[in-house]
């Protein structure tokens, strides 16, 4: 890996000595001079803060330093997105084109992660009867749970809100067995299974900024999405679960996401518990 800086281009302003916290920059002689490459982390600081485009890194691909145009930087319109975005349980049928799904997580690649580990993986599941197969053996699973009176101890265990979630699971039940839909999946047309090494000591935060930003870029898009804890959290006990998804043995899925066109609009935005700031 080399990094270089291009003395003809170069303005002398020290951006990408003052910015960089690794120490990979240094000032020698009143110019800024890259004398550590090996502290690199292929943060592309030093790339993003040059007001010249004096710096090369052979690291990194120079076609993807492209320049910001910061009157698309709405705080307002990225406000609205943020407080307009709902979890989505009824899909339409419209199918959504792959391209459209690349270009959502392509957008979700740059995503901060932990020491710029850029480790975040995408499993994308399209084809409707693996989605189904593997929402039946989620919710037999769980009935197998209440059959056994583990649930119903859980249930017990949470109190007034495992009640409730005990006659949601009665209901979802009912209507799995009379109209088959679906409680798992929903029957979204799209599952996206968001993993990282096992190893890694930031995956979980990792995997979820991305997700959050997929959600959010979706909903520009005109698409909804609706994060699916309970799959994540059956991925764990079950390997059946694993077959015919291609999730590398390697690593662990930390989010997993429905992604589809809405049935129906939300006209409005809904109201939240008051935020709990506390200052020190």
């Amino acid at each position: 890996m080399i990094i270089q800086r291009q003395k003809e281009k170069c303005t002398h302003c020290m951006l990408c000595m003052r910015d960089c916290v690794y120490g990979v920059w240094r000032e020698i002689d009143g110019e800024p001079e890259p004398v550590e490459p090996d502290l690199c982390n292929k943060c592309s600081h030093c790339i993003a803060v040059c007001p010249a485009d004096a710096v090369i890194h052979t690291g990194l691909d120079p076609a993807q330093a492209v320049k910001i145009d910061r009157r698309n930087l709405d705080p307002a319109l990225y406000r609205d997105i943020v407080l307009s975005r709902r979890s989505v349980r009824r899909y339409s049928d419209k199918p959504v084109p792959r391209e459209l799904i690349e270009k959502i997580i392509d957008t979700a690649r740059y995503s901060p992660t932990g020491s710029n580990e850029q480790n975040v993986g995408y499993n994308v599941i399209t084809d409707r009867k693996l989605i189904a197969a593997k929402s039946a053996t989620v919710f037999s699973f769980a009935e197998r749970i209440f059959k056994k009176g583990i649930g119903q101890y859980i249930f017990n265990f949470l109190g007034s809100s495992g009640s409730r979630y005990m006659k949601l699971f009665n209901y979802a039940r009912g209507e799995r067995k009379t109209s088959g839909r679906d409680f798992i999946f929903y029957n979204a047309p799209v599952l996206i299974l968001i993993h990282a090494p096992k190893k890694s000591r930031s995956a979980g935060e990792n995997c979820t900024i991305a997700a959050t930003n997929i959600t959010n870029y979706a909903h520009t898009l005109g698409l909804g999405t609706c994060f699916i804890g309970l799959f994540t959290t059956a991925l764990k006990f079950s390997g059946k679960l694993r077959e015919g998804l291609n999730i590398p043995h390697d690593r662990h899925v930390y989010i997993c996401l429905i992604l589809g066109y809405p049935a129906y609009r939300f006209a409005k935005i809904v109201s939240r518990k008051p935020v709990s700031i506390t200052w020190v």
